[in-house]
């Protein structure tokens, strides 16, 4: 049963709404409204009208059994025969409507709900058709009055009411419905009126904004495209950069020069490594630091650990970090890894380095062993001038960050540790 009641009711969508959507506005919401209409006026309308109809006809009233069936026909016909145009549909519901309103009109006078389907006519034509069609039927009730005061005045129907004013009277009753029909006409439109604007304005807003965001997309990938190219070019120029310094340290015969230009060069690779994440990410802003820092370890290794000898162990949280959190951090990498490939592994056949990237609420941690010869046992490192030194409490104050750096008290080696909190830092400074 109820696969057959909604076969039944795509079997009406079909037939009354046709294909409008949303975007039609008024008449798609008139097609809808009609459409539900008819959808519970078969099945209702079926039950009704089986029974009245074999009443009366054991009754032997054969004009009310003939306006049954013509009624059982019409409504099966507007509900599930697809040969009419939905205009079509919506006219014949009308007259339906109409039928209805002459027979209690004629034959029940003043005791039946005539008056009201006359009305009801008015506004169900308002609803599901143009406002001429509302206008119509307010001539189409004059018309029916009329000729019901016609058959009163000739006594060719019964009117008990008021006796001796029996034409006056029902003038006066059915004068209330045409004004009422008539209010209908005048308000009802101004009604859909102001409904279809606002569809109207709607639609085009809703059409203003899909323009505007595809400027808005179009202007945005254009951007990334720039900005994709600057990094790129940006890294490209680090790259030539840093490739100069290096070629000019292998002329160096001064090893002191030779060692600072190597230094220059890592420093420079640490920020192009930078710009290539960036060009090579969705996002030119913030990076995949832990990818980052991989990719930095393994170049800074692989420049100046020419033996091999040093191995890396990795215990890294993914972490997305502002391209100006992660420049001065990769810097201070790039000088504590450098400072423990040239010192820490002298005298050793293998080292480790351990490198560790943690994230906690807001805070991040980053630490970095090794299990070399640490530092002298008179040495700080903090008090040390060395550039090394003054970039790394120059940027880890950038980074508004606590650090450590020293040997370790229980194991051989040296630890650093850099802490601070996880922040969207607007343009880029050093003081």
């Amino acid at each position: 049963m109820a696969k057959l009641w909604e076969n039944y009711k795509l079997r009406v969508r079909k037939n009354c709404m046709g294909s409008l959507t949303r975007s039609d506005g008024l008449e798609y919401w008139r097609n809808k409204l009609f459409t539900t209409i008819i959808i519970y006026l078969f099945p209702l309308g079926i039950i009704v009208l089986i029974p009245s109809a074999i009443v009366v006809f054991a009754l032997g009233i054969q004009s009310l059994t003939v306006a049954y069936i013509f009624f059982g026909v019409a409504i099966t016909t507007i509900s599930l025969y697809s040969g009419l145009r939905i205009n079509q549909r919506k006219y014949l519901f009308l007259t339906l409507i109409y039928s209805v309103a002459a027979i209690l009109i004629f034959f029940m006078g003043e005791l039946g709900a005539g008056l009201t389907y006359l009305f009801g006519a008015t506004v169900f034509s308002l609803l599901i058709l143009p406002t001429r069609a509302g206008v119509l039927t307010i001539f189409i009730n004059i018309l029916i009055c009329v000729v019901q005061a016609l058959l009163i005045h000739n006594r060719l129907v019964d009117y008990p009411l008021r006796e001796s004013y029996q034409v006056a009277s029902w003038l006066a009753i059915s004068a209330n419905s045409i004004l009422l029909s008539i209010v209908a006409v005048v308000f009802m439109p101004m009604l859909f009126s102001g409904l279809q604007e606002t569809i109207e304005s709607q639609k085009e807003l809703k059409l203003n904004l899909l323009n505007h965001q595809g400027e808005l997309e179009n202007s945005l990938d254009e951007k990334n495209t720039l900005l994709a190219e600057i990094h790129h070019r940006v890294k490209n120029n680090l790259a030539v950069i840093s490739g100069m310094l290096q070629m000019q340290s292998f002329k160096e015969t001064d090893e002191r020069i030779q060692k600072k230009l190597i230094d220059s060069t890592l420093r420079i690779k640490s920020m192009a490594n930078i710009h290539e994440q960036l060009y090579q990410s969705n996002s030119f802003s913030n990076m995949d630091f832990d990818a980052g820092l991989k990719n930095l370890v393994h170049a800074i290794l692989e420049t100046m650990d020419d033996h091999s000898k040093i191995e890396t162990e990795f215990n890294i949280e993914p972490i997305n970090l502002n391209i100006n959190q992660a420049v001065p951090c990769c810097l201070i990498v790039n000088e504590v890894l450098t400072n423990s490939i040239k010192h820490a592994f002298s005298d050793m056949q293998k080292g480790l380095i351990s490198v560790q990237l943690q994230k906690n609420d807001q805070k991040i941690t980053l630490q970095i062993t090794d299990n070399g010869v640490g530092f002298p046992n008179e040495a700080d490192p903090e008090t040390k001038d060395s550039l090394g030194m003054v970039l790394i409490q120059t940027l880890a104050h950038q980074l508004e960050a606590d650090y450590e750096y020293k040997s370790r008290k229980t194991e051989p080696g040296v630890l650093f540790r850099l802490s601070f909190r996880l922040s969207d830092v607007n343009g880029s400074h050093l003081s």
